[in-house]
């Protein structure tokens, strides 16, 4: 499995220069782009479908069951629509009656306590971090909860569907977690647009060109016959961030007068620092809920019983959904929002005081 492409920054002036530059490299195979939307298609076209939409306008509690007009749909957030994208860059061709049936997706990078009630849905986080970790967006042609809309027709669950899952209506761009840009370009009307027209005559070929075609015109949008005017683009890494944090304040670190010995610079790119101190190794939800993918959380361990416990670890939130996994699915996590370890784990020792481990 291939390694999702980094940003290349210094390649790009206008929205045209990237897309004939960059993003034929970004995208998933064209034919494996087809053949899954095609089979969430005929999913949605059976006669008792699931259907996953966005979350909307009451309608929020992710993994929980809806129902208009005796038609069951959930709701999520964008973990469905980036997992289903990651996986066709993959080359997986999906079968979509089982995905959903089954629950084999995220419905949500996290699951709220208040939505605990009524969720059904058995799969919860992040799988591919790779794509947002590595400075990209995850963006939408056709918005998959549009602002002011309401569900009117089973056609209307279709549509949404078909607009949060099938891989013709995503595409990539910039972060602008990650990138100062005078506009969120992934969002842009005029930017959107371009995207389509350019997906269209230099991307898609043969019997694909109408497969996008009909997706696209089943969303009242028609394909422009001239070239769009091509867009300045203008974007830059944001500023690093400079940190100051204290060594924790151990019996070790404390001399006569109980002043801390020393103190460390943390330097990170973009990057949010989260710290607390806990007599075990523990995870708060609260706290790692609230970070980026690559905000850095610092556990300082300080028990007087049990020294051995004790160190200062210091790890990405990708890094702790990715080790740490049985700890994000726990009950203990999802439904009182801390886990404990009493011994701290072997796992942990990767993490232990070493920054340059950290892989932001």
């Amino acid at each position: 499995m291939s390694k999702y492409p980094n940003p290349n920054i210094n390649r790009s002036n206008t929205l045209k220069e990237f897309l004939d530059s960059e993003i034929s490299e970004l995208l998933p195979d064209q034919d494996t782009m087809i053949k899954n939307h095609l089979n969430l298609v005929a999913y949605l076209e059976s006669e008792t479908p699931l259907f996953v939409v966005r979350k909307f306008r009451n309608h929020s509690n992710r993994g929980n069951i809806y129902s208009f007009e005796n038609h069951r749909f959930t709701v999520s957030d964008n973990e469905p629509a980036l997992w289903v994208f990651m996986e066709t860059y993959y080359e997986t061709q999906l079968d979509f009656h089982d995905l959903i049936e089954n629950q084999l997706f995220p419905i949500a990078f996290a699951i709220k306590r208040d939505e605990r009630p009524g969720n059904v849905w058995a799969t919860v986080g992040r799988e591919h971090h790779v794509f947002s970790a590595n400075g990209w967006k995850h963006c939408h042609i056709f918005q998959c909860s549009p602002l002011g809309e309401t569900i009117t027709y089973k056609n209307d669950l279709k549509r949404r569907s078909l607009r949060l899952l099938s891989p013709l209506n995503h595409f990539p761009f910039f972060s602008p977690r990650k990138y100062a840009m005078p506009t969120d370009y992934g969002e842009n009307k005029e930017c959107i647009e371009y995207v389509i027209w350019w997906l269209y005559n230099h991307f898609y070929t043969n019997i694909n060109k109408t497969y996008f075609k009909a997706f696209v015109e089943e969303q009242d949008f028609i394909i422009p016959i001239e070239e769009p005017k091509d867009i300045i683009i203008e974007y830059s890494i944001k500023n690093e961030k400079k940190v100051n944090k204290e060594v924790p304040k151990t019996k070790k670190d404390l001399g006569n007068n109980n002043k801390v010995k020393s103190t460390k610079q943390i330097q990170v790119m973009d990057a949010t620092i989260y710290e607390y101190t806990a007599t075990r190794f523990s995870f708060r939800k609260t706290i790692i809920e609230a970070m980026n993918d690559n905000d850095v959380l610092i556990i300082n361990v300080n028990s007087v019983i049990n020294q051995d416990n004790n160190g200062r670890f210091i790890l990405t939130k990708t890094q702790i959904y990715q080790t740490f996994d049985n700890v994000i699915t726990s009950d203990a996590y999802q439904n009182f929002g801390n886990y404990n370890y009493p011994k701290t784990p072997k796992t942990a020792d990767q993490f232990r005081d070493k920054w340059e481990n950290i892989n932001l």
